[in-house]
């Protein structure tokens, strides 16, 4: 089975944000020994962003991706997370997104342009050297920083909640 866009990127980014969910709940029943505000708000280190911001780049990640190169319209999230439940409904609605690109919504766009505005300008990929390049890295980049923070706060996680999400 060839490797497509849609491989490559809506299907790990699936189950990478049930993954989150999963890790999400673990830190949200850690409640009773770490307070959940402190879980929320906590950083890795005092120049990185805390938790809750992890969360929404990877669900900004996963939809911008959808919206590039599958051609779904922009769905705006407020950025507005403060509690894991908020969190929660984020990931929630992240995966109904994705759950509606269909494989050949991506077909054939390999080669498609892709412009990504910074605010540094504007960044030129084709679909799949921003998938590759740019979405796929940034959204395991933020996945692994929201396991991380929770990790260095006491929560009780491991590889396999990171990987399988309680998955056997």
């Amino acid at each position: 089975m060839p490797v497509t866009l849609y491989r490559m990127s809506i299907v790990p980014f699936i189950r990478g944000l049930e993954n989150l969910s999963h890790i999400l709940k673990k830190g949200s029943n850690a409640e009773s020994t770490i307070p959940a505000s402190q879980l929320v708000s906590a950083r890795l280190h005092p120049d990185m962003q805390g938790l809750a911001y992890q969360v929404q780049r990877v669900s900004d990640t996963a939809k911008g991706a959808a919206v590039r190169v599958a051609g779904l319209d922009p769905v705006a999230m407020a950025d507005t997370e403060t509690t894991f439940e908020d969190l929660q409904e984020r990931i929630t609605q992240t995966l109904e997104i994705l759950k509606r690109v269909k494989e050949e919504d991506m077909e054939g766009k390999e080669d498609q342009e892709v412009v990504m505005k910074t605010m540094h300008g504007e960044k030129k990929f084709t679909a799949t050297d921003y998938l590759l390049q740019y979405a796929v890295p940034n959204f395991y980049f933020h996945v692994v920083a929201a396991y991380a923070i929770l990790r260095k706060e006491g929560v009780d996680l491991g590889k396999m909640d990171y990987l399988a999400g309680g998955r056997e």
